[in-house]
């Protein structure tokens, strides 16, 4: 009796153990790309180097742009960093606001973002990697949201390039419009196939 409880004690550890280790590959498969951004001279500044987040060095890239690899999938993080008081008159702080998608399969940045001009295949295909909020402007659901921090979730299951655009904000006291800010660098995904 006490070595089938042994036995059972033992399976239960093994479970665990397996169980716990699990966890972090659960973590990676999220495949974090982290894009970090600053505040300089009331302007955002993207300070993630070309070359990170699987950027090809072969292809034509700028500060904060994005690749996901073939059959994986992808959380994206926007971070805003440093000082974020705002210097414009009656300015209060910069605050993370947005992530806007455009220019489906587009050598060059858009000049407008949002997906009116493209087919409803393509489009459909951009909302179910990235859950798009509004296809006319290409505004993007977040999956997290805060002054100084927006992810996204990218499922990566169709291959195309599109552009991004971060903006970000300033409250102002005086009732007027907030200002606004906005970078925007590209996302290449690798898709499924």
């Amino acid at each position: 009796m006490r070595t089938h409880i042994k036995f059972k004690t033992f399976v239960f550890a093994v479970v665990t153990a397996v169980s716990a280790l699990s966890v972090p590959a659960t973590t990676f498969a999220k495949n974090p790309k982290e894009v970090d951004l600053e505040i300089v001279n009331d302007q955002l500044v993207i300070t993630s180097k070309a070359g990170e987040n699987d950027c090809p060095f072969y292809e034509k890239r700028e500060n904060g742009c994005i690749k996901v690899k073939k059959g994986e999938t992808s959380e994206i993080y926007f971070h805003l960093k440093g000082d974020t008081k705002c210097q414009l008159d009656y300015g209060t702080n910069w605050e993370l606001n947005a992530v806007y998608l455009g220019g489906y399969n587009s050598a060059d940045k858009p000049g407008a973002f949002g997906f009116d001009t493209i087919s409803t295949a393509d489009f459909d295909q951009v909302d179910a990697d990235f859950s798009i909020a509004d296809k006319s402007s290409g505004r993007v659901n977040t999956t997290d949201k805060s002054a100084k921090k927006i992810a996204i979730k990218n499922n990566n299951q169709s291959k195309y390039v599109v552009w991004y655009k971060i903006e970000a904000t300033c409250e102002r006291t005086d009732g007027n419009p907030p200002y606004t800010t906005t970078s925007d660098p590209r996302i290449k995904n690798g898709g499924i196939e």
